[in-house]
């Protein structure tokens, strides 16, 4: 079984899980194939054997952590946080994509209907300013525009040091003053925007969610509900 092993808290216990699994017997012939520098890092050290995303056509199963994950359509945002050394949402979106079979992690506060916050978007350097504000224009009113920095304050321009990802594009975050009425209609936007190379808006069907609260854990799918087809 080729595994896509997630970055985050969660998804950190879920690999030392599946070392300990492997090194006890019960799972045989797993390659792991991580969304990034972190997982890899964590995998390596679970003891779990590890192949490469271009090298592999098929993911049978993948878990990853999110930011925040809307009801019922399950549409997912990761990359808020600032990256770490190498880390990609390209590369952790791809390996998302490619799973055949796909589970998302949460905690209940973060699974909601109209989600508020920021959705990164990955962009060409060359001419981010006028994809900015083209962006801004199409949420006029509703979320503001600011080029993510690598080190120090945030400010609308990126600072002194705008972060600059291994594939060599921008980040810009766009944050949100409202909560986000449909998170499928902002991902068909914002891909159609000029210098628009990704974003950090996953929708996948069919996917499933664990939703952990104080009272325990919950498992949500999106079966009856197929908003979005592609991720």
């Amino acid at each position: 079984m080729v595994i896509g092993l997630g970055s985050g808290q969660a998804s950190a216990l879920a690999i030392e899980y599946l070392g300990f699994q492997i090194r006890a017997g019960a799972f045989e012939s797993v390659l792991g194939i991580p969304t990034s520098i972190v997982s890899a890092s964590e995998a390596a050290k679970a003891g779990i054997p590890l192949g490469e995303l271009e090298n592999s056509p098929q993911i049978d199963f993948a878990f990853d952590d999110v930011d925040m994950i809307e009801e019922r359509t399950l549409i997912s945002v990761i990359g808020r946080k600032r990256l770490q050394g190498e880390e990609s949402i390209i590369q952790e979106k791809l390996v998302l994509s490619m799973a055949d079979h796909l589970v998302f992690m949460v905690t209940e506060n973060q699974y909601k209907c109209g989600l508020e916050g920021s959705i990164p978007v990955v962009v060409e350097p060359l001419n981010w300013l006028q994809t900015a504000e083209e962006i801004e224009d199409l949420f006029l009113g509703d979320a503001e525009v600011w080029r993510r920095p690598s080190m120090g304050q945030a400010d609308p321009l990126g600072g002194d040091f705008p972060l600059v990802t291994k594939e060599g594009h921008n980040i810009i975050d766009v944050i949100f003053t409202s909560p986000i009425a449909s998170l499928a209609e902002v991902a068909e936007s914002l891909e159609n925007v000029d210098g628009v190379v990704g974003h950090g808006v996953v929708s996948k069907f069919p996917c499933r969610a664990i939703v952990a609260s104080e009272s325990g854990l919950s498992i949500v799918d999106n079966i009856t509900t197929n908003a979005v087809g592609g991720i």
